[in-house]
């Protein structure tokens, strides 16, 4: 008999559990701050972009709406960046299958953007003669149902439930934007937009306080 079969230590399952505990602690809090900057800088961005769409649309500022878009696309692409560089950086935190999951998400965002990108410029290609505001409204819609998706999926992956509610939030706000057409629609995100990552900044910067403790 191998004498080493002696000398091994039971499997404990309560060990076990306190250490997967711990690691997810550990990795909470490491993102936790990450996270609540994240939501702060793309509350920022919803605000500013939409809400600069939204008084060029009504005319409360003299800019041509082209120049407005070209404008909002350029808050978009730092607030992109922004949270690639964030992602990555805390993703050399992050060893295993929770690392792949993370860049695999990243990607799948980055994936959606293209996609609503290439669809922005067929949309709009295809209906050259239609309101600004309308053709505004429609790609909007469908940017922001790929961002609801991708947080719901997000929560599925990270089992993160106030990830879940925000896109879940998303999904009832573009609804809602929808149904208010697209006089209303850019309003409605320049406020409710902010107002939605604050909330989730806010209970991410608590959660990771008393996990801290």
């Amino acid at each position: 008999m191998n004498a080493s079969s002696n000398t091994e230590k039971p499997f404990d399952p309560r060990t076990a559990l306190a250490a997967i505990s711990t690691t997810e602690a550990t990795t909470r809090k490491a993102l936790g701050p990450n996270v609540t900057v994240l939501y702060l800088v793309w509350a920022a961005t919803y605000l500013l972009g939409y809400g600069l769409l939204h008084a060029t649309t009504h005319g409360w500022i003299t800019l041509s709406y082209p120049v407005a878009l070209l404008i909002g696309a350029t808050i978009l692409l730092g607030a992109i960046i922004f949270s690639a560089a964030l992602g990555i950086r805390s993703g050399t935190q992050i060893r295993g299958d929770s690392r792949f999951a993370g860049m695999a998400y990243g990607f799948s965002w980055m994936g959606g953007f293209a996609t609503v990108a290439v669809f922005s410029i067929a949309f709009a290609n295809l209906l050259p003669d239609a309101p600004q505001a309308t053709v505004g409204w429609i790609i909007n819609s469908v940017a922001i149902l790929v961002v609801s998706l991708m947080y719901m999926a997000g929560a599925a992956i990270f089992q993160d439930r106030p990830m879940f509610v925000l896109g879940a939030c998303f999904t009832v706000l573009n609804v809602v934007g929808l149904l208010a057409g697209p006089n209303l629609f850019m309003a409605f995100f320049a406020l409710g937009g902010p107002a939605l990552f604050i909330a989730a900044a806010l209970l991410m910067r608590n959660t990771s306080a008393k996990e801290a403790k």
